[in-house]
């Protein structure tokens, strides 16, 4: 199963490999930022901190318990847990998204990927975060300041990070260190996904593609 999620609590699923799509029922009007699966679960975080988590394949939802209202832009699963990340700190849960702790305050992330197990995230002004289950938390080396890195994939043991104007780095040490890969654009790139061996990074009218280790990108799209 797919599962979709979007503006004003919207979420869609489907079970054909996206031929078709059927309405799920996450009882919010706020918006929805980004989802995630583990533990036969999927946990999608939003607006005014929303947590969610679905145990039916996205169809019914249930509120994790969670107080704080700040927003929450990205969720991923590794070791048994689900991380959130907002502008402020990391949200944190061992129960598949029924109940969440706040962790690592101070980080300014915007997005999480987890991969050889680390979770690396990636935000404001070139911020890296890294942890290996939200307990404690270090902070990476991206070689910017002046970027903002909007999404992180993790895929063939790198981490690629995507972000303003462009900007792409990977890292092969776990979120250590990054290094540039030259960008076929300078427009913004907002999230990156990894599979059949290839990156793909999305974003202001672009569609970016990468080689199977991420050193060498090319743009694809460009009239979206």
């Amino acid at each position: 199963t797919f599962v979709a999620v979007g503006e004003r609590g919207t979420v869609r699923t489907s079970s054909d490999n996206g031929a078709t799509w059927d309405n799920g029922t996450s009882g919010k009007t706020t918006q929805l930022n980004e989802i995630a699966y583990g533990n036969s679960t999927f946990v999608a975080v939003g607006q005014s901190g929303t947590h969610i988590y679905s145990t039916d394949n996205g169809a019914t939802w249930d509120n994790g318990t969670w107080t704080p209202t700040a927003d929450i832009t990205g969720v991923a699963f590794g070791n048994n847990t689900f991380l959130g990340v907002s502008s402020t700190y990391l949200t944190k849960s061992t129960d598949n998204g029924s109940n969440w702790v706040l962790r690592c305050s101070g980080l300014r992330i915007y997005d999480i990927a987890f991969g050889n197990s680390k979770f690396v995230g990636s935000g404001a002004s070139g911020a890296i975060g890294t942890t290996d289950n939200g307990t404690s938390c270090g902070l990476g080396d991206s070689g910017t300041t002046t970027h903002t890195l909007y999404g992180t994939a993790y895929g063939n043991n790198r981490f690629l990070t995507v972000g303003s104007s462009g900007k792409i780095i990977i890292s092969g040490d776990n979120g250590d260190t990054f290094s540039n890969v030259t960008s076929p654009v300078t427009k913004n790139i907002y999230s990156v996904a990894y599979g059949n061996n290839i990156f793909v990074g999305v974003g202001y009218r672009t569609v970016v593609v990468s080689n199977n280790n991420g050193s060498t990108v090319t743009e694809k799209e460009n009239t979206l």
